[in-house]
């Protein structure tokens, strides 16, 4: 807004434009001025008073402020977006850094992206990282009573960090973490004390390691004297099989070396006739001899692939024509796949191949027979399971996929027919064969990712470990069948609301009551 005019300017101006002939020269009079300053003085309170002018003062005035708001918008925006990377938000990142298997000085570098000079060195990420470890174990102690009163199907390994070993165990359907404890020893008495934390056990399934042997019978024993069901003992199929491949793997490499031996002289033996040179009869005996070698060769290479995949069909958990696996059929199957194969690989696919190997063979059908169900119901249900893990065998248009698709409908037909009954006998069925394991080769995986970890991290402290745990634990899988859940809540535990980060942040204590409230006896 423009300051108000002076009053003799006003009247100045009211002389010069309104006055009549002589009122000039008489107010200048009056006024003890010349009538010139008058004219100046009326021509200055006209522009004062332009309309034009305070219009163009008026339109900067606007902008101005549209550009100071489009400002302060822009800010706003940015606000709400920004992250205060203040120490807590620093121990949050080194900790899921080194969750996740990334080394301290490549968290740095990524910190620094955003923070610039003002980025924590390597020693400080490392000191809030190992807080944070601490932390995570004071947790894990509640953690695990909660967690391991629910793990009914484990599989446990070790694994060694330097010198030490690592007593791994994993519940199988949630991929629970459930122990890794970094230990002095990995006797019988160790592995004892680390499957007494879990109560709720049926099943263990090994590589049948001397040391978790002997403590699972110690465990058993225990549970004898004191009237509780034993857990059983589930040799691993992963590693059977493992060692089956390196035997064939080793028996290919056997034929494709005698073959190129024999292809060599061949191709020298060719090269002679090409100019006309005789060849000796040795040189031929020697090229018959190895040709001979290479057809052996390729034979046993040919009998060993029929070998592993018919030991492969036979430790499945239902036969080729569709009828439950018994253990007497896949002894018998077993021993008829791999006789004649010879070699350290395969003797030792034979021995790993014991007594235990087909536990979950004998408790499946333990199981099935102890179902509230009628046997024609249960056999339709396990017709229906069997299909419907081997779709690829119906997709075809052959005669064998036809009869595979009556067998299904006719199966399906009987558990409709037979109403809710059928409905309970399918669900009944299908728990018992989800619960049916035979390999670690979850377990296996899990190891491999802290093999990984590991490499890159040079060492592993418990507190390490047990920052991993929870995190694992914690973490939501992305793909597959587990997808968009978590381990803990796979294994039927509530956790309090938030992140790992969040339960990180509470005391054991606060952490005991929360679960205690959220969870039911298990």
């Amino acid at each position: 807004m423009c300051n108000l005019l002076p009053p003799p300017r006003l009247a100045s101006a009211a002389v010069v434009f309104f006055g009549h002939y002589g009122d000039v020269s008489h107010f200048a009079a009056e006024q003890g001025t010349y009538r010139q300053s008058l004219y100046r003085e009326a021509h200055a309170v006209a522009r004062d008073l332009d309309p034009s002018v305070h219009q163009q003062q008026i339109s900067h005035f606007h902008q101005c402020l549209a550009d100071l708001q489009a400002q302060i918008d822009e800010l706003q925006r940015q606000l709400s977006c920004s992250v205060i990377v203040d120490r807590d938000k620093q121990a949050e990142f080194a900790a899921t850094a080194q969750a996740q298997g990334v080394s301290l000085s490549a968290a740095r570098t990524l910190l620094a992206v955003l923070l610039r000079t003002a980025t924590p060195s390597i020693a400080k990420l490392g000191r809030l990282s190992r807080a944070a470890g601490r932390q995570a174990s004071a947790l894990l102690a509640v953690l695990d009573e909660y967690s391991g009163s629910r793990a009914r199907q484990i599989a446990a390994d070790e694994i060694f960090t330097g010198h030490k070993p690592i007593l791994m165990t994993l519940e199988q359907d949630s991929m629970c973490w459930m122990g890794g404890r970094l230990a002095e020893s990995r006797d019988g008495v160790t592995w004892a004390e680390e499957l007494r934390r879990l109560p709720a056990a049926e099943q263990v399934t090994s590589d049948g390691a001397l040391g978790i042997c002997n403590g699972l019978d110690q465990v058993n024993q225990e549970r004898q004297r004191t009237g509780l069901a034993t857990i059983a003992g589930q040799r691993d199929h992963f590693h059977v099989l493992k060692r089956a491949r390196r035997a064939l793997r080793q028996t290919r490499h056997r034929a494709e070396r005698a073959l190129r031996a024999a292809e060599r002289v061949q191709h020298d033996n060719d090269k002679v006739r090409r100019h006309c040179a005789r060849r000796s009869s040795m040189q031929g005996r020697l090229l018959n001899q190895l040709w001979d070698k290479a057809g052996l060769a390729f034979d046993e290479w040919s009998a060993a692939e029929k070998a592993f995949a018919r030991l492969r069909s036979g430790l499945r958990l239902f036969t080729p024509d569709g009828e439950l696996n018994t253990r007497t059929r896949v002894e018998q199957e077993v021993g008829q796949a791999l006789a004649g194969q010879t070699g350290a690989d395969w003797s030792r696919t034979r021995q790993l191949l014991g007594a235990k190997a087909f536990t979950f063979l004998d408790r499946v059908h333990d199981q099935l027979a102890a179902l509230p169900v009628p046997k024609e119901l249960r056999e339709a249900a396990l017709q229906v399971e069997w299909l419907r893990r081997r779709p690829e065998a119906m997709r075809d248009e052959s005669s064998r996929a036809g009869i595979l698709r009556g067998v299904l409908l006719a199966a399906e037909l009987v558990l409709a027919f037979a109403g809710e009954a059928g409905q309970q006998a399918s669900k009944l069925v299908g728990e018992v064969l989800a619960a049916t394991w035979r390999s670690s080769s979850l377990l296996e995986g899990l190891n491999g990712v802290l093999r990984m970890q590991q490499v890159r991290q040079k060492r592993l402290t418990q507190g390490l470990i047990d920052l991993k745990r929870v995190y694992w634990n914690t973490h939501e899988f992305r793909a597959g069948k587990r997808k968009n859940t978590t381990p803990y809540g796979r294994l039927g535990l509530v956790l309090p609301p938030g992140g790992w980060w969040d339960l990180l942040k509470g005391s054991p204590e606060q952490l005991r009551r929360q679960l205690s409230q959220l969870n039911t006896a298990a």
